[in-house]
């Protein structure tokens, strides 16, 4: 699942936005036409610069989606450790909480297009590093590269997510806006799909190489948005950017939030859901590979290559491979090679169906919203996550997996998308930047806790019950929500971004 990848809502309107023309022609439904009631996804793809920003968004999620999966296979295949796996993408979070609420700041008071370019930028070449990790002989050397290098790429993401977030509704109008953000996440399910059934093939094919592709793919997104029209928030253009200046800005987008009474309800739903997704969801490689084909890892640090062992050698021979015991210490290595394989491959199909079902929701939702309702799908997508992580304590077959993800990535994707929706009629431009990057410092905190304590949770009681207690913690905290907001009902109110301000 996605975190808030848009926030922006109700801007004030620059002389180059949709809304500019929404505002002028009047918002009465005395002048409002069928059309304008009903807007369909033609509508967004004639609006030229947010289809560019797709396409630059195109690049980059591509790149995301192999790096995502390439970098789980690089460090759990060196290391051969969960709890080393879970502390490389705790570091590439923690930017997140330190420099994503400055980045909010400056995305409400300087150009947003420019933020993102630079950040493309920065990825782009920081990736370039990694495949010259290999060539360093310590592996400890080689963990901390990586640890420098995805802390660098968090730090260009964060910054570059707030600016476009955004920038979205004012490309778009708020009109056309849950129909735009729809097609962003197809973008992005589309390629999380592909990615990883693309990313284990192509890992083991280039093996580091892998992560030229990544770099390309940012540079290539950098060029998209160069020739975007991205505007920039309304700000004072002679009041000049001091520490005075972003701690005062720090402030009022952490009090919008506390006192928006919607958006505080949904950072409360996020923080269930991010302690549950972020114990269990990088648990996935390692439980296909330790528990459902019967070996484990040894967890070494200091070595320069992986080490594998099987707790039963005869077994995995006869199950896998149909030989016999006789002739199985012939082939070990090469059986533990193919099975790692395997996992990997599988690990890919997982994600590949969950990302399927997404955009099945995603689209399901956008064509549909009035009649499944926002309270519906946020309600069923709790369930649906929930039960997802639960399914894991019967040890389910690999299809059985399957359909599980795909059903729940579908609920998931009403989910994700009637968020963005919420947040985007609930927070007014002016504060957007800082308010989503706060909102994305606070999740971050609770995904860098829980990410550095996954693994060792996992090492001491064991993967399954580590997936499935997340489950449960996502199902009873369901309950209370569903209790508390009586159905989610805040999630039907009509929008009001003035409740949260200080005016």
């Amino acid at each position: 699942m996605e975190i808030l990848n848009t926030d922006g809502t109700n801007p004030e309107p620059t002389s180059e936005t949709p809304l500019k023309e929404e505002i002028s022609t009047g918002s009465s439904s005395d002048k409002t036409t069928p059309e304008e009631t009903d807007p369909t996804y033609l509508d967004v793809f004639k609006n030229k610069h947010f289809m560019r920003l797709l396409t630059g968004q195109f690049f980059s999620n591509f790149g995301d989606a192999i790096f995502r999966i390439s970098i789980q296979f690089f460090v759990y295949h060196l290391t051969g450790s969960a709890t080393a796996m879970t502390l490389v993408l705790a570091a590439q979070t923690i930017p997140w909480i330190i420099i994503g609420p400055i980045a909010g700041v400056f995305a409400d008071r300087v150009s947003r297009k420019a933020i993102m370019i630079g950040a493309d930028i920065i990825r782009g070449i920081t990736i370039l590093v990694l495949p010259f990790l290999a060539y360093i002989s310590s592996t400890n050397g080689i963990i901390i590269g990586i640890v420098i290098i995805t802390f660098i790429l968090g730090a260009a993401s964060a910054t570059f997510v707030a600016p476009r977030s955004a920038a979205i509704p004012e490309i778009t109008g708020l009109r056309l806006y849950v129909k735009a953000i729809s097609l962003s996440q197809l973008v992005f399910q589309t390629l999380a799909v592909l990615g990883p059934i693309f990313a284990a093939p192509i890992y083991v094919l280039l093996g580091e190489q892998t992560f030229w592709i990544t770099s390309g793919c940012f540079f290539a997104s950098a060029i998209v948005i160069y020739f975007t029209q991205i505007p920039s928030a309304n700000r004072n253009k002679g009041e000049k950017i001091g520490i005075k200046v972003v701690f005062k800005d720090l402030k009022n987008g952490f009090s919008f939030l506390v006192k928006h009474p919607t958006v505080r309800l949904l950072i409360f739903l996020f923080t269930f859901l991010i302690i549950g997704t972020a114990f269990a969801g990088p648990l996935l490689l390692p439980y296909l590979f330790e528990v459902k084909h019967n070996a484990v890892a040894i967890q070494y640090f200091n070595i320069p290559s992986t080490v594998f062992r099987v707790s039963d050698p005869t077994y995995l021979a006869v199950h896998y491979f149909g030989v016999s015991t006789s002739v199985f210490s012939s082939y070990q290595p090469s059986f533990l090679e193919v099975l790692r394989n395997l996992s990997d491959r599988q690990y890919g199909y997982l994600g590949a169906s969950s990302a399927l079902g997404s955009i099945m929701g995603n689209l399901i939702f956008g064509r549909f919203e009035k009649k499944i309702g926002r309270p519906r799908a946020l309600l069923l997508g709790s369930i649906a996550i929930a039960g997802y992580y639960f399914v894991f304590l019967f040890k389910p077959g690999f299809i059985v997996l399957l359909l599980a993800g795909l059903i729940m990535g579908f609920f998931n994707g009403m989910f994700s998308l009637s968020i963005n929706a919420l947040f985007a009629e609930n927070v007014p431009n002016e504060i957007r930047g800082r308010a989503y990057s706060a909102t994305n410092a606070y999740i971050q905190v609770l995904s860098v806790s829980c990410l550095a304590l996954s693994g060792l949770t996992a090492d001491s009681i064991g993967l399954v019950i580590t997936i499935t207690g997340a489950g449960i913690f996502l199902l009873i905290t369901t309950i209370i929500m569903t209790a508390f907001t009586k159905a989610y009902r805040f999630a039907a109110e009509p929008p009001n971004p003035n409740l949260g301000s200080d005016n």
